[in-house]
């Protein structure tokens, strides 16, 4: 198996969970919930990062539709 089958199995999955934007909100989100559960952070950060990660995933997926009606093709 060549280094380019495996990026493009690893690139499969990776579209097939929802796309990198949408894995790094979720590993943002699961690892902000553990810091707040053992109390590394508080309430208020907590609630900055997940709006903060949140926001941007929304902005990332804009951008996306955008670049994609001027263009036809998704980036």
């Amino acid at each position: 198996m060549t280094i380019d089958a495996v990026t493009g199995d690893i690139n499969m999955l990776i579209n097939r969970m929802g796309g990198r934007t949408f894995l790094l909100t979720v590993g943002c989100g699961i690892t902000t919930t553990v810091l707040c559960w053992y109390g590394k952070i508080d309430g208020t950060t907590y609630a900055a990062v997940v709006l903060g990660t949140v926001g941007a995933y929304i902005t990332a997926n804009a951008v996306r539709g955008v670049k994609q009606d001027k263009t036809g093709v998704s980036p």
